[in-house]
Formats: structure tokens, sequence, C-alpha cells
């Protein structure tokens, strides 16, 4: 009776055993399978994005990571003459602004920092001579009403014999003095900038206005409510940088080689990663005496913004024609020893992926089934339907991301690098770039950083 459940269980093995092995055989192809076609799948992806050097990122992210973009230039980056200077306003863009009549500040209207328009006040002062000199000048000019009538009186009775020549004289010289007297008080009042055509006797002003003479901004402030000011100081600085220019100075034996017209690329001394441009107006004629250089005037041209009078500048002064390609040397990223930029590319045509081309799905070859084997034809025809559905809604997402409007493309280039100077290295592309072809010139790093993890996500 022992006997019995052991050989059944012996009769039983068999079959377990063929089960168990058929299971662990089906699993190892499916697994493979589906192995393979995330393999391949995930390397089709990788060749659509350019080979896994073109990353895309949204404008958002682009301003996140600080990214810029600027330009593959063409450089003097060895015969260039360097030079250091310093930015400097015209004196006809500068004014000390002081107060024609002394008194108290009783307004100050703007402050350090301030943008002015010419005439615009801005601060008031009160003085009891202010309205002194108001009241004289519509004294004189009344007394000058009642002379001019008194003149002519007086030449018509001359003409007629009836007064004295020495009358007349006397009206005369008291006209003149009077007139003079009207339009000096008249100058006055429009020094301290009060219209004498509209004074009247019940319309006298206790405050002066001090007013801008030029546009500008207001660089310095040297007076508050209540100062007590006179005619020889100065209260306000107004500054004009729209004709800011630098001056450079170079030694004798360079100076030769400069002449006017020629392009100088500056950078500011204490911000070395902005550059600007200017073009050479005129060259001194006399030595400084404290550095026996000869300075060199230069216009800058184009955007001004963030520029000071009195910043510390270098300039190099491109005297020959030994040009190269150039970029900023922050747009060059280093990895694994080799050197690389970022170009911008049409997201469109760097990211389509070419379904054309993708290979056909392979049909599966027909199942063998062993006579007495059921097989189950419906549950397969709807699993190979839920695949297929599966698959096309994975590239339908694709391409909704693809389509995504505002997207920024850059393509990953290696590039051999040169000589540096300044802000700039020379680089030799290793594959065609358009000339006019926009470069990443900040943010490049956080770039690589993406491409990098989108490689490491994709295999």
């Amino acid at each position: 009776m022992k006997t019995q459940p052991i050989n059944s269980a012996l009769q039983r093995m068999p079959n377990t055993l063929f089960l168990l092995l058929l299971t662990i055989a089906l699993a190892a192809c499916g697994g493979g399978a589906a192995s393979g076609e995330e393999e391949g799948h995930g390397h089709g992806e990788e060749e659509g994005h350019g080979g896994g050097s073109t990353v895309t990122v949204s404008p958002q992210q682009f301003a996140a990571i600080e990214g810029k973009l600027g330009k593959v230039e063409m450089k003097d980056l060895t015969t260039a003459l360097k030079a250091v200077g310093f930015l400097k306003v015209p004196p006809q863009n500068v004014a000390d602004i002081t107060v024609a009549m002394g008194g108290t500040v009783r307004e100050v209207l703007v402050q350090e920092g301030d943008h002015v328009n010419k005439g615009q006040v801005l601060a008031t002062v009160t003085d009891p001579s202010i309205i002194q000199l108001q009241r004289d000048y519509l004294d004189a000019k009344a007394r000058l009403v009642y002379a001019e009538t008194e003149l002519e009186r007086q030449t018509e009775l001359a003409r007629a014999n009836v007064s004295a020549q020495k009358t007349l004289q006397q009206v005369t010289a008291e006209h003149a003095s009077l007139r003079a007297s009207v339009n000096a008080h008249a100058e006055q009042l429009r020094l301290i900038n009060i219209d004498p055509e509209k004074l009247t006797a019940n319309a006298l002003r206790s405050a002066a206005g001090i007013v801008s003479p030029i546009d500008g901004t207001v660089a310095h402030i040297a007076v508050n409510v209540g100062s007590k000011v006179s005619n020889d100081a100065t209260m306000f600085r107004v500054v004009n940088n729209s004709k800011l220019h630098v001056d450079l100075f170079l030694y004798e034996q360079d100076i030769a080689s400069v002449k006017v017209g020629q392009t100088i690329d500056l950078s500011l001394t204490n911000l070395p990663g902005k550059n600007y441009t200017a073009v050479v107006f005129a060259i001194g004629s006399a030595f400084e005496r404290e550095t026996k250089t000869i300075p060199v005037h230069a216009e800058i041209t184009g955007d001004k913004v963030g520029l000071i009078d009195g910043m510390g500048v270098t300039g190099r002064i491109s005297v020959g024609n030994a040009t190269t390609t150039a970029v900023l040397t922050e747009a060059i990223v280093n990895m694994e020893g080799k050197d690389y930029v970022f170009i911008r590319t049409e997201g469109e045509e760097e990211h389509g992926h070419g379904h054309d081309e993708e290979p056909a799905h392979k049909e599966e070859p027909a199942h063998k089934h062993t006579e007495g084997e059921a097989h189950d034809h419906a549950k397969e025809n709807k699993a190979t339907h839920a695949q297929g559905e599966v698959h096309e809604h994975d590239h339908s997402d694709e391409h909704a991301h693809e389509a995504a409007t505002g997207s920024m493309s850059f393509q990953r280039i290696e590039v051999k690098r040169g000589t540096t100077d300044g802000a700039y290295t020379a680089v030799t592309f290793l594959q065609p770039v358009d000339p006019d072809a926009e470069v990443v010139t900040g943010g490049a790093y956080y770039l690589i950083a993406m491409m990098n993890t989108s490689e490491g996500h994709e295999h």
C-alpha cells in the first residue's frame, strides 16, 4: 500500500518535468525577444536624434541654465596689438550743475541713477534775493515804459524848438539806462529758470528751479533738503553715455601700426566675458607725461549697456590679415579628452524619426503544432493586436513630443582647439558648419550633461 503513492508520483514525474522545462523555455524566448525589441527601438531613436550628438530643450530650460547664443567669428588672434585703457565721456556730455544764485535747497526731485531730460527740474532753491530780483525787474520795466513816453514827448518838443537839446539828451540817456537794466534783470531771471515774459506783479515766485542742461543720467548728488548752496558749488553731475568712447594707450614702437578706421575688440578688465567693438577715430599727437604712451581714441559701436565712465578695458587692435575661425572660449566644452561646441540646428530636421526607414516588423514564423496540442488562435490574435496598439501609441507620443512648438535643438560638433587670446579661442570644425551658425556661449556644460543623462536612460 505504501508503494502505490510512490509509483503514482514516478508516473506523473515525466509530464510535470516536461511542463516545467517548456515554461522556462517559453519565458526565455519571450524575455529575449522583448529585450531585443527594446534595444532595437532605443538605438533607432538615438539615430533619429543625430547619432546621440543632439540635445533638445525648451526656451524655459535654456533660460534656466543661463544659456546664451553667439556667432562663429573671424578673429586675428596672432598679430593683433594689445593695449589697456579706460572708458571716457566727451566733455560736452558731462554736466556739473551749479546754482546761479545762492540759497537754501527746498526740494530734491531726483535720485542718483535717474535718467533726466534736458530742461528737467532737478531741485528748487529758495532765497529772499530771488524775490528781490523779480521786484527789481518789474520796477525797471515800469520805469522804462514811462521813459519811452517821455522820450517821445521831448523829441517832439525839440523838433519844434520848444525844449532845449540838453533835456532831450538827459531823457534819452535815462531811457537807455532803464532798457539795459530791464534786459540785465531779465537775463538774471533766466539763469534761475524764471521766464521774465510771464512774470507779473501778482505772480512772484519764492523759489528757483535747478534744471539739467543735457540729457543723461544723474551720476552724483551733492546736496539734500535744507542745504545751503552758493553759486560756486556743484549740486549735481549728469552724464550722457551715448557718446562714450575708449582711450587706449600704446607705446611709440606700436603707434605706426594703428590707423583711423581700424577695429578694436574690447573687454572689460573686471568682466572679461562681455565684449564690445570700437572704431579708431583719432590718434593722439603728444605723449602722456607719466607713462610715455600715446592715446588712441575709439568710438564704441553697438550696445553700450553696462558701460560706465572710467571703467578699465583691454583692447585688441587688428593690424594684420591673419584671421581665423574663433568662438568665445567659454563656448568650448571638453568630454573624454575631446573638445566640442554646440551649434543651434532646426528642431524638425534634427529630431524627426525616420519611420519610413524603420525596418518592418518581422513576421513570426508559423507555429508548428504537434498532433493533439491545443492552440488558441483567438487568444493569440488578441495578444498580437494589443501589442500592435501599444507600439502605435508609443510612436504617436513621440510625434506629439517632437511637434512641441518653441523647442531649441543643438548639435554637438567636435572641434580642434587653437590659439587663445583674450576671450576668444581659434577653432577648427571637424565637420562642415554654416558660417552664420549660432553657437552656445553660455550653458554649454549643462547641455552636455543633459545629453549624457539622456544617453544613460536610453541604454
